[in-house]
This record gives structure tokens, sequence and C-alpha cells, in this order.
């Protein structure tokens, strides 16, 4: 468990905090996923059903005034698997390394609820998020052929093993 406003990350001037997402938090979730991703958005319900689901888990990263909503993470779990669902960070919030302290706060959680394998969909012209995954030890497994739409693009199935 992730306690609210537990220090995520920082340098001193830059400081994040983070917060674990729970049932009614879908509107918190929903106004950044559109930001980040306006041609195809979840809306604050579909949140609110994945909130629902026990085998999510949500994260939510803040400014360290908690006035500003800058990332979040989606995580699915059953079994021996583990589902990445979404991971966005503002624009303005990039290159600070928030992104990769995020994926591996979501592999962290993976593997300590029992997670063997980990994976995840990315846009084939996501090249920067590409990068970010195979830094983590992500490879490509597969595509799947005009997955998104608004535009349609194939994605790129990664895994992470246990190795």
């Amino acid at each position: 468990m992730i306690r609210r406003g537990e220090l995520f990350i920082g340098d001193g001037e830059n400081e994040y905090v983070l917060m674990q997402g729970e049932a009614g938090d879908g509107h918190i979730f929903a106004p950044l996923e559109l930001y980040c991703f306006p041609e195809d958005p979840w809306s604050a319900e579909m949140f609110e059903l994945s909130l629902a689901n026990p085998g999510c888990m949500a994260l939510i990263v803040q400014n360290r005034q908690m006035t500003k909503n800058v990332a979040y993470g989606v995580l699915y779990s059953a079994a021996d698997e583990a589902d990445i669902a979404n991971i966005a960070v503002m624009p303005d919030c990039r290159k600070q390394g928030i992104g990769r302290a995020l994926l591996s706060k979501m592999i962290e959680i993976a593997r300590s609820g029992g997670a063997l394998r980990i994976f995840l969909e990315v846009r084939e012209s996501n090249a920067p998020a590409q990068s970010l995954y195979k830094s983590a030890g992500f490879v490509e497994i597969g595509r799947r052929r005009k997955y998104y739409s608004s535009p349609t693009e194939d994605a790129i199935v990664m895994a992470l093993c246990e190795s």
C-alpha cells in the first residue's frame, strides 16, 4: 500500500509525491488522460470501473504541494502476470525522470504481487516510450494490428519476464 503523499521522486527543486487511486478518484485521472491522450482518452467512468477491479492499481503523481497532477499509471495483475495499461506524464513535466520512476514503481508492485511476466502495448509511433520500456528490460514480442484509433495505428506488444 502506498501512503498518500509519500515522497516519490525529487531533486530538491522539483519534488513529486505518489498516491494510490481509490474508488471515487476517476475524476482525478480523467483530466490528465484527456490532456495526454486527447485522441482517444479514457473517461472518468472508465477509470472508476478500473478502480473497482480488485486486480487494478492506479497511481497518481503530484507536485510536492499536491496542487498539480503530473503523471499517472494503471496496472492490472492476475495470477503470475501483470499488464501496464497506461503511463502518462504531462508534457511540461517530461524529461525529469518521472515516467522512469513511475514505470519502476509499477514493476516493483507487479513483482511483489507475484508477477513473473509484465506486458504492455505502445503505439508504433511512440519512440520515446519504446526507448523507456526497452531501457527497463522490456522486449518486443508481437504486434496488434490497428489496435489504436485516432489515428489508426499498430501497437507494439512488449514483455518483461523474470530473469
